[in-house]
């Protein structure tokens, strides 16, 4: 006994490479008394529940295998489904040397777990567990049986104990209405009453929520009638859980379609909808009766493969109906739909399944309707009759989750708070998408950018606003960029996706008026001032800017940081940064070579200024990465006030009613300046706006626009009053022109189509300027 049992067990630990296999945990029976409890005869010693004075007794121990999961394992395809095997002691004593075989090597598709799963000693509680998850990509079924080993109480080797369950993996369901009896429901005219009832079940088994009957019931087709006047059920699966009674009593000849839809949602958390329709007939003999196999609505995804339904024709009493035949042209069905046949007739038809018509439903677009066919037959009275099936079905396809901001696109002004931003998600055929998850971490998004989450999942996509994200955005500086908000979700036919919501934004400084004083009069303070515009585009108070500025006559802008501003009275130009606020500072000169500097433009790297002593040409000077200005060189147009460029041009106010265009050379030079645009009067200012020039006529109080040609000339010139008595220069903000006036007065004009200015309005709003020159916006 000795020697038979130690071989058993050594055999089988080294087969199987078992834990806690030593020598010193064989438990070898020697034969000899087990020793006494230590205890009275008869007693309970502690630790021994068996009773008696002796060690353990009885017969040997097993292993039981519990599953956490009750009945067969069961899961949604794409989802995952843990389980736990809890090994223990069949009667709390100790077992050793347990093990799982190779079956744990060999699992079905889907299931993962460790390679080997071993326990030293398997007695109570959770000691011993095995852990194994389930995450099918497909519906599938089967069962897995796990065989082990292990060594009983007896010190006793077991190899032939295992553990089988069994496991499915299913779609997201759909509910299908069964109406009973089948196929058209007929009834005697002013008969017995016809009782029908519909079942809802799933066509998986598994659970379905909150089903309701959408029809109405209380106006339903003549002769019908319902128990109830509305239908629901807060779940259903299989079964007649969920059923409706109806009652079918005719009294006229003649039938229908009653269709009866329903709303529920699939057990995927998907909102979805269906029909039944229910042929009848009011009769006097019988009646051929179709019936759609699979019943209820026919669902397909577009591209998945064919969906084959068979149409069984039948006789309500089971007595043979003769020459029946298909009166509609099954070769010109509706788009998605096909027969096998082109033509179907059968004779005689009674019971059972030999009158049936094949059709196959493979659609190729998202959409959805019924399905109708007519036939005819005899019945088996002799009087020829007809009858009508109507199939309904629905095709969805691999749809895509939207996102869409508003607004569409972002434009705010630094400082000026937050701005709400709101990201709506929805499909883009209106069919649910599910399991939608933002995968952007919202707590990490560019500077500026807020939520007021840091996640957001929906269950269900499909239309309206029931998925959204909330955002906010707002910034102290300057700032541009694209904010690309990524997600993932499953689309109708249940395919993983992802995809990008994006939207533009930007924050730019707020915009003021400049206005360069000649005389530096005005306004206490500096000479220059800055302007805030009111909501309504008048001006705010007006305050003074700058250092050391004798007589500004011109500013331009270099960027966001930097100005340049012209002082006609100490022949100097000022390079100065600009703030958030509007406000210039640390003003300095720069360059050389300038003659009353009067007018400002820039031109890539290049800055240029007229001289106002009418002998010299326009000052050329190159902006160093400093900001500072060198190489500063005279060259052509020997202008006096007015001065626009652009990348080859330059228009330059030569005289008092001239202004010449020149060519911008490689170096940045002026060259070749010829005569261009006419009816001129006191040129003082040029601005080069929206395709056109403006020319400020001091003399003839007016502006003149001209169009650009694309040789550079202005033509087309034509004058009009802008209400400045004596306009020096015109700026431009959107559809708006502002005009200032020698007099001290800014104007605010309206820019029509035609590109002449209307509806001017003084807007200095208690502001006073002293020959103010040269404004610009910035």
């Amino acid at each position: 006994m000795i020697s038979v049992r130690h071989s058993l067990l050594a055999a089988a630990c080294a087969s199987l490479l078992l834990s806690g296999c030593g020598s010193s945990s064989y438990g070898v029976d020697t034969g000899a008394t087990p020793p006494a409890g230590g205890g009275t005869s008869g007693a309970n010693p502690p630790g021994n529940p068996l009773g008696g004075s002796g060690g353990p007794t009885g017969s040997n121990n097993t292993v039981v295998a519990t599953l956490s999961v009750p009945g067969t394992v069961s899961v949604v395809a794409g989802g995952t489904r843990n389980v736990a095997i809890v090994f223990t002691s069949s009667d709390g004593r100790g077992i050793s040397g347990f093990g799982i075989s190779g079956s744990l090597g060999n699992l079905p598709p889907g299931w993962r777990g460790p390679s080997n799963f071993a326990c030293s000693k398997v007695a109570t509680g959770s000691g011993c567990v095995l852990n194994l998850s389930y995450t099918p990509t497909a519906p599938a079924n089967g069962s897995i049986t796990l065989s082990y080993v292990f060594v009983d109480n007896a010190a006793m080797p077991q190899t032939t104990s295992s553990l089988t369950f069994a496991y499915v993996a299913t779609p997201q369901n759909n509910v299908v209405a069964t109406a009973a009896p089948s196929g058209q429901v007929n009834a005697l005219i002013n008969g017995a009453s016809q009782p029908v009832t519909v079942t809802f079940t799933t066509d998986d088994g598994r659970p379905a929520t909150g089903l309701a009957v959408t029809t109405d019931l209380g106006t339903l087709p003549p002769g019908w009638s319902a128990s109830a006047s509305t239908f629901s059920c807060a779940s259903l699966s299989t079964g007649n859980g969920c059923q409706l009674g109806l009652t079918f009593t005719p009294t006229i000849a003649g039938g229908g379609t009653l269709s009866l839809g329903y709303s529920y949602v699939d057990d995927g958390g998907a909102a979805k909808t269906g029909t039944l329709d229910i042929p009848y007939a009011g009769t006097t003999n019988d009646n051929v009766v179709a019936t759609a196999s699979p019943s209820g609505q026919v669902n397909a995804v577009v591209g998945a493969g064919n969906q084959h339904v068979t149409v069984t024709f039948t006789t309500d009493d089971g007595r043979p109906a003769s020459a029946l035949r298909i009166t509609t042209d099954i070769t010109h069905l509706p788009m998605g739909w096909s027969s096998t046949l082109s033509t179907f007739a059968c004779s005689p038809v009674s019971t059972g399944t030999g009158c049936q018509l094949p059709l196959i439903y493979a659609p190729t677009a998202a959409g959805g309707g019924t399905l109708g066919l007519d036939y005819s037959y005899v019945d088996d009275s002799g009087n020829a009759k007809t009858g009508s099936i109507a199939i309904s079905y629905q095709a969805t396809t691999s749809n895509h989750i939207m996102g869409t901001s508003s607004p569409s696109s972002l434009g705010v002004l630094t400082g000026s708070g937050s701005t709400p931003v709101t990201i709506t998600f929805t499909t883009d055929d209106g069919n649910p998408a599910t399991a939608f998850a933002v995968t952007t971490d919202l707590s990490t998004l560019p500077a500026g950018w807020t939520s007021g989450a840091n996640s957001l999942a929906c269950a269900t996509v499909s239309t309206g606003s029931g998925c959204q994200l909330s955002l906010t955005y707002g910034s102290s500086t300057a700032a541009s960029g694209n904010l690309s908000i990524a997600y993932s979700y499953r689309d109708d036919s249940g395919a993983a996706k992802t995809g990008t919501a994006s939207l533009q934004y930007a924050a730019t400084y707020p915009l003021h008026l400049y206005v360069p004083q000649l005389s530096g009069g005005g306004q206490p303070g500096a000479a220059l001032q800055v302007c805030p515009f009111n909501p309504d585009g008048s001006l705010g108070a007006c305050a003074g800017t700058g250092n050391g500025f004798t007589s500004p006559t011109g500013i331009v802008f270099y960027g966001d940081t930097l100005a340049y501003v012209t002082d006609y009275g100490t022949n100097s130009v000022y390079v100065c940064s600009v703030a958030t606020d509007g406000t210039l500072s640390g003003c300095a000169t720069t360059g050389t070579n300038f003659q009353y500097p009067w007018a400002l433009a820039i031109n890539g790297d290049k800055l240029y200024a007229t001289n106002a002593n009418g002998t010299s040409g326009v000052t050329t000077c190159t902006i160093n990465n400093d900001g500072s200005l060198s190489t500063c060189t005279q060259t052509a147009g020997s202008g006096t006030l007015g001065l626009a460029v652009n990348a080859t041009l330059a228009y330059v106010g030569s005289g008092t009613s001239t202004v010449d265009v020149c060519a911008i050379g490689p170096s940045g030079g002026l060259s070749g300046c010829s005569s261009t645009g006419g009816g001129f009067s006191g040129v003082a200012g040029i601005t080069l706006y929206g395709g056109s020039a403006y020319v400020a006529n001091q003399a003839g109080a007016s502006v003149s626009a001209c169009a650009v040609g694309s040789s550079g000339d202005l033509t087309a010139c034509s004058s009009f009053a802008a209400a400045a008595s004596q306009p020096l220069s015109v700026a431009f903000q959107g559809s708006q022109a502002y005009v200032d006036d020698l007099d001290g007065f800014i104007y605010l004009c309206t820019v029509e189509s035609d590109g002449t200015f209307s509806s001017c309005s003084d807007v200095t709003d208690g502001n006073s300027f002293s020959y103010g020159i040269n404004i610009a916006i910035h």
